[in-house]
This record gives C-alpha cells, structure tokens and sequence, in this order.
C-alpha cells in the first residue's frame, strides 16, 4: 500500500525520544478541521442525518450515531442535516470535506499528547524540516506523520491506531520497539483516536523519509498491574488525579521507560532510576519515587507539576541531561495532567536505589 512509511512512531515521552538522539521541537499550531478533507465522508449528517432525504448519500452513514464522524459532525455538521431536505446536500458536503470528521476538542486533545506529553516532534521532526514531517538522521527513520501520500495520507484511522497501539503498520508488519508502541498499548480509545485527529489537523509534508524498515519480532505490551499504585484511598480528593497520573505514565507519557531499568518494556525497578548504558559521565535518569535518600522523597505534586512544566527541582534548580521538561517540551502540558503525574509519583512507594547518584546540575535557576 505505502511503503514508504513501513514505521509509523509516536516517539516523544519522558525523556524517552530524547534518550535515542531526539529532540523535541514540536510548536504546531492545530488547524481545527483542515487537512482532515476527507473527514466529511464521515459526513454532516450529525445528529439530523436520518432525516435528511439524501442522507444515504453520505458514505459513512446517514444516521452517523455510531460513526467517530457523527459526534464530530454534530458540532458543526448539525445545521446541514436538520433540515430534512437538506440532507443530500449534507452527503455532498460530506465528499467536499466541508463537515469536520473531528472535533476542536479531539484536536486539541490530540496536540496536547503529540506535542507534550509523547513528544512526538522530538524524533518526527528534523532539524529545519517540517513539524511532523519526518527525520531521517536515526538508526531507524523517524517517518513522515503528516497527512500527506508520503505520511500517513493513505492510511484508515484504524490503521494509524494500530501502529500506534500495537506496532503494526499498513502493511501488517511490526514496528521497532523504538517505537514505544508496548507503552501506547494502554492509550485509551478517545487518546488514541484524539491523536490521529490531530495528525490529520497538521499542514501536509510531502517528504519520504528512507526505505522500508525490516520487521522485527514484536515485543509484549507493559503491563500497568505491574506498576506501584498510589497510596491514596479513594475518599482522597486527589484519589482520581492519583488514578489518571498512573494511566499517564503507563499509556502515553514514558516516565517508566527512562526511569526504570532498560527494556523494553521494563518490568521490575520501576521509577527508581536508570543509568545510562554507555558511559557514567552522562546524565541519566535518577530515582523519582519518593524515597528520601535518593529519591524526590519531601516533593510535593506541585513541585512534580513545576518541574515538568518550568523546569527546576524543588530547590529551584534547573534541570539537565535529557529531561525534556519546560521549553523542551512538557511546558505546555495541561496544567491537570503535570499534577496528575505529580500526584501519583509521590504517592507511590519509595524505593532505594543502590549505586551511584547522580551528580547534581551545575546552573541555579535565576
């Protein structure tokens, strides 16, 4: 079908893009609707489509209540179809692409996950390339994800969910555990459908990024029962930020792939660090359970949050090595999704890692 684009990855997360070689330059604006074009197949028959006359006419369903689209349309499909008569009008509207198959929420949820918290532009995009539109400069290609015929243009929503969520691309083959497709495994059905509506949103790229990858033999998906739950009790006022920290850094957020002993996916040692396997004298990734020794034990949630989103430790310190906090990249994570994490990683158990510390960053925040 599209060979060209063998290896579809969503790589961005904790550090994780940034610990193959990635940076993560993804500033984006999403465009509500627009490259999505097709999306009208889906049609504008919102929520009046079964009583517009031509309503058959659009592909995805007259009805559309069972259809991603018929929601989506809805917003701002609903005028075309409630009309009755107007209904086959709504189906050509649908083959124009003129009803959006997405809506501005699934959009901007899908940029708040692309563009913070999995980092995707930190590998898919090249230095001075189009944002999303590929890089070449890796071990394995980072593919073009835009909605073009050399990116992911071609493929059904479906099929971009699978890679993404299970390694399989268009043609049915696995996908290098580079891309962290065993995290992204427990993306919820809405994350995961928000990101293909944001990827749709994104100016095309026409850019072939390298040859068909080979096949690799597929890895199993992280299991988050294996992961340490928060001490909270669900009477807590934070119990559900603690509950959605959790499913954050187990489905979209690779906290647990840098912080935890190589994988992939790991599946012991989680979040008490990970040295890194070259060289000592390179930043690695500390102990972030709350363990007072080496740990973050004494941070608070909102102390998680600041770092994350600015920058600096507890201290005020700033961070260094391959933390892709702050301007890197989850600066702009949502301001509930920074605590959320921050929830839940000081309120797991702490553990005491053995081994050398890491040495503490040079620079004082200002």
């Amino acid at each position: 079908m599209n060979q060209r684009v063998a290896y579809l990855a969503l790589v961005f997360g904790l550090a994780g893009a940034v610990s193959f070689g990635c940076t993560d330059d993804d500033t984006v604006t999403p465009g509500h609707g627009g490259a999505a074009g097709a999306a009208g197949k889906a049609g504008s028959a919102g929520t009046g489509g079964s009583s517009g006359k031509g309503g058959s006419a659009n592909e995805a369903g007259s009805a559309g209540e069972t259809s991603p689209a018929g929601s989506a349309g809805t917003e701002q499909g609903a005028a075309a179809g409630a009309g009755g008569e107007a209904g086959s009008a709504a189906g050509a509207g649908g083959e124009a692409g003129a009803a959006p198959k997405y809506s501005a929420e699934q959009i901007d949820r899908g940029h708040s996950i692309v563009g913070s918290l999995a980092l995707c532009g930190g590998c898919h995009t090249a230095s001075g390339g189009g944002a999303l539109g590929g890089n070449p400069q890796f071990r394995v290609p980072a593919p073009n994800l835009t909605n073009d015929v050399t990116g992911i243009g071609e493929w059904t929503d479906e099929q971009v969910i699978n890679a993404i969520r299970n390694g399989v691309d268009d043609e049915g083959r696995h996908l290098d555990p580079i891309m962290p497709y065993w995290l992204f495994h427990n993306m919820t059905d809405a994350d995961a459908l928000s990101v293909v509506a944001y990827l749709r949103s994104v100016p095309p790229v026409s850019a072939e990024v390298g040859a068909a990858n080979p096949e690799v033999a597929a890895v199993p998906a992280l299991d988050p029962s294996l992961l340490p739950n928060s001490s909270l009790v669900s009477t807590d006022t934070d119990f559900a930020a603690a509950q959605h920290g959790k499913y954050l850094v187990s489905g979209i957020a690779q906290c647990v792939r840098c912080h935890s002993p190589a994988g992939p996916p790991p599946t012991a040692g989680f979040f008490a660090g990970n040295p890194p396997a070259t060289t000592p004298a390179m930043k690695y990734a500390p102990n972030i359970t709350p363990d007072t020794t080496t740990g973050i034990g004494g941070w608070s949630a909102d102390d998680v949050k600041t770092a994350l989103k600015v920058g600096t430790d507890k201290a005020g310190v700033t961070l260094c090595g391959m933390m892709p906090s702050g301007a890197k990249g989850y600066g702009n994570m949502t301001d509930a999704d920074a605590y959320a994490i921050g929830v839940y990683l000081t309120t797991i158990p702490g553990v005491t890692k053995a081994g050398p510390t890491q040495p503490a960053c040079p620079t004082p925040n200002p």
